[in-house]
């Protein structure tokens, strides 16, 4: 193949050798004996072969002008092509790289997450079952669930992982469950859903999202503020918001808020957001930002309740 693009290389630049040549010759055969003829006097003849000269050497200087420029333009441009396509290769190698360290960390988080509900089951034997052992035996679930989706990453978010479920009861669940959690143990937190309905969707994802999201606001309040999550939908698509009543995110650091190791906070590490963004990719959806009526900031979940709209991007 090398060999092939480099005789056609050949090919061209002899062609264009060729044709410069042919050119050349002809205007200084054709322009010295119109000079010749034009001229009276030696002076004449001088005077027209350095003015024919000067005339050569600009149109010639232009032309070659015109074909650096062009063939440098296509050089940047392939060059711009290559590191493009050698950035995308390294991200690919990237996401398969971290795809099997996570695979791996699930495999062995599991192994502890099993034996802790293990020990709820033997707690829940001898002293009966609680509303506090309820609620950890459901986070110690859903931390299994997420380390099966880190396990099975090549496989979530495709259609089969999504189901028809209520929309508004996942949201409800998944703010119940965040209750206790220190980061929002001292914020005041409403729910507010739309009614009831369902959209295909993965409850998995819809809860690590939105979780997220809340625990970011509660964080942005200082774990003492507002915090209101609300659900509503129309005919082709849900909405689900996180409202607080933190500083907010400025306008001018809303571009790139949800791309990896993008952070507002001091120890953030950027990942948050980044899967919150994943996951709307997941089933479809999107995620925005803008302000909220509590006086914060107000982040948004978009996912479609048509099958057939759904666009794969699995996290």
């Amino acid at each position: 193949m090398r060999r092939g693009r480099g005789t056609r290389s050949v090919r061209y630049a002899v062609g264009v050798a060729a044709v410069y040549g042919i050119v050349a010759a002809s205007y200084i055969l054709i322009s010295s004996t119109m000079a010749a003829d034009a001229s009276r006097t030696v002076e004449d003849l001088r005077r027209l072969e350095t003015l024919k000269g000067i005339a050569f050497v600009t149109v010639t200087s232009a032309l070659v002008f015109a074909g650096a420029f062009a063939a440098l333009r296509r050089m940047e441009r392939d060059g711009e092509a290559l590191l493009r396509r050698e950035r995308a290769l390294v991200e690919a190698e990237g996401r398969v790289f971290s795809g099997l360290i996570a695979a791996t960390v699930a495999h062995d988080a599991n192994n502890v997450l099993m034996a802790v509900l293990a020990e709820l089951d033997e707690l829940d034997a001898s002293a009966g079952t609680d509303e506090r052992t309820a609620r950890l035996r459901q986070a110690v679930t859903q931390l299994v669930e997420l380390n099966r989706r880190l396990a099975n990453a090549s496989r979530v978010g495709s259609a089969r992982d999504l189901r028809t479920t209520d929309l508004v009861g996942i949201a409800r669940d998944s703010v119940t469950a965040l209750r206790a959690h220190a980061t929002i143990r001292r914020c005041t937190v409403r729910f507010a859903g739309d009614g009831s309905f369902s959209a295909p969707t993965n409850p998995l994802l819809v809860h690590q999202a939105l979780s997220n999201l809340i625990l970011n606001a509660g964080e942005a309040t200082g774990g003492q503020g507002t915090i209101e999550v609300t659900v509503a939908h129309d005919t082709q698509r849900a909405r689900i918001e996180v409202h607080d009543n933190g500083p907010g995110v400025p306008p001018e650091r809303r571009a790139g808020l949800f791309d990896a190791l993008t952070t507002t906070k001091p120890n953030g590490t950027g990942l948050g957001l980044f899967s919150v963004r994943a996951c709307a990719a997941a089933l479809g959806g999107h995620v925005d930002v803008g302000d909220s009526p509590l006086g914060g900031a107000c982040f948004g979940i978009v996912l479609p309740l048509d099958r057939n709209a759904l666009q794969q991007d699995p996290a």
